[in-house]
């Protein structure tokens, strides 16, 4: 019996392999990285431990939840959240504070954004408007002032288009049922009842990085007698009729081998693989696939001396400097720092493969890193005691105005194939989160078990991901 193939060990490959191992399927996992995790990989630096940027372990699934403690059991640990923006040279709480926020911006603008809060507001009501774009969406819950304050500019950092041309329902999933009346309320009166996700003040984490629970998972693969191949990509499929028979991969010195099996759980690229279908997919998939897009990110990781902020995270507003987010692990676990005198901290650029950030050398990038933060007054230049950079060429899918079509085109063509079946966020070319992808690769894999699970409607609704409270956890960090 061939094995079922899963493309990539990120969350959702890693899930869908584990779950089929543990019913005693044969699998092989391929990554094309040295090492597993994906995006939530961590790497290690002379005893100093980096993420990929965050990664809050947070679910409004009780099972994806149990899948975290069965697996790291006392290396799960309970985080305090604090998180803050940074704009014109001050920090705000994230959720907004009223009185951080009003002290920080001054009365004068607190009135401006409280007068375009009521307007839009009263807007909506007389003549309510189907948002379109992130932008339309954000104005319409939280007024056109707050917006491009603590939004825009963020925003088109990450993204690298316009807010115009950011679909709104990526909005959606990622801050639905927040606005700035709910903003104000949780935070003056603290409401007992089920919190909006964005204001869940505690997450867990593993010990030793989120990467950790993923080599677990890796580990129990193997031991059910999974395999795992690493260092090879996946470079196309064969298909005859309605079902594809093999895949092609190809290892780091250029050499290609032919993996035949049962069934195929795609998490990598989901244009790449079109793009390698033998036969070739009709000219408008092949059109449909080449122009959606996926945003870069490359993380400068450095090691400083000192712990130089208490957040988790801070978000990065400022136009002034071209870093959207910097993340402090001794914040989500003192042990991803090699001793108590030094932080791991990964400052965070986004853009596009060719744009300047991405065409930068190494050491230029460190140096950019090192007069943004000193700019910033995060820390000094000598505080810096080394750094590296991590690129990754494709972290998220670009959520513009128009891709919905584009993916139809996409979807209509591989439901043709009845053991084929893509997974994750880059895989499904659907941007959710770590909990998300998780559960997209369970269900696969369940489909093929026998199951009959729409692994696409995984975060239709986005009260999945941004309601609901983190089921309590014991341990703190």
């Amino acid at each position: 019996m061939n094995p079922v193939v899963v493309i990539g060990a990120g969350p959702s490959g890693l899930a869908a392999a584990y779950e089929l191992a543990t019913h005693n399927v044969p699998v092989v996992l391929v990554e094309r990285l040295d090492q597993v995790g994906g995006l939530a990989r961590t790497i290690r630096k002379n005893g100093t431990r980096f993420d990929v940027g965050p990664h809050r372990f947070f679910t409004k699934s009780p099972e994806v939840h149990k899948l975290w403690v069965d697996i790291l059991q006392e290396d799960l640990l309970s985080v305090p959240r604090l998180t803050r923006i940074f704009y014109k040279n001050k920090f705000f709480y994230y959720p907004l504070a009223p009185l951080n926020a009003f002290f920080g911006i001054g009365p004068v603008e607190a009135m401006g954004i409280l007068s375009s809060y009521l307007t839009t507001r009263i807007k909506e009501r007389i003549s309510p408007t189907d948002p379109i774009s992130f932008e339309d969406w954000v104005v319409a819950q939280f007024g056109r002032r707050l917006f491009e304050i603590f939004f825009k500019t963020y925003t088109e950092k990450v993204w690298g288009i316009p807010c115009t041309q950011v679909g709104a329902d990526w909005a959606g999933q990622r801050i639905k049922g927040l606005s700035l009346w709910t903003a104000v309320i949780n935070s003056i009166f603290k409401p007992r009842q089920k919190k909006i996700k964005t204001l869940v003040d505690e997450f867990v984490f593993p010990r030793f990085g989120a990467g950790m629970f993923y080599e677990r998972l890796a580990e129990k693969i193997e031991l059910r007698g999974g395999k795992i191949l690493l260092g090879r990509q996946a470079c196309g499929f064969r298909s005859e009729s309605a079902r594809i028979r093999s895949v092609f991969l190809q290892d780091n010195e250029g050499k290609v081998e032919e993996i035949e099996g049962d069934a195929f759980l795609v998490s990598s690229p989901l244009t790449d693989g079109l793009l390698g279908f033998d036969p070739e997919p009709p000219n408008e998939v092949t059109e449909a696939a080449r122009s959606l897009r996926y945003r870069a990110h490359v993380g400068v990781d450095i090691e400083v001396e000192g712990n130089p902020f208490p957040d988790n995270w801070i978000y990065v507003h400022s136009r002034e400097v071209k870093l959207a987010r910097i993340a402090n692990y001794r914040n989500f676990s003192k042990e991803m720092a090699r001793d108590d005198a030094r932080t791991p901290l990964t400052v965070e650029y986004f853009c596009f493969p060719g744009d300047d950030i991405w065409e930068r050398q190494e050491e230029e990038l460190i140096d950019l890193a090192r007069t943004e933060l000193k700019r910033m007054k995060i820390l000094q230049p000598e505080q810096i005691l080394s750094g590296f950079v991590v690129r990754n060429k494709k972290a998220y899918p670009v959520i513009e105005l128009g891709y919905e079509k584009k993916m139809g085109i996409l979807r209509e063509y591989i439901t043709q194939f009845d053991n084929f079946q893509p997974i994750g966020r880059c895989g499904m070319f659907h941007y959710n989160n770590m909990d998300h992808a998780i559960m997209t690769g369970l269900l696969a894999a369940r489909n093929y078990l026998g199951g009959n699970y729409d692994v696409w409607s995984v975060n239709i609704d986005a009260e999945y991901h941004e309601s609901g409270e983190v089921p309590p956890h014991g341990q703190s960090h």
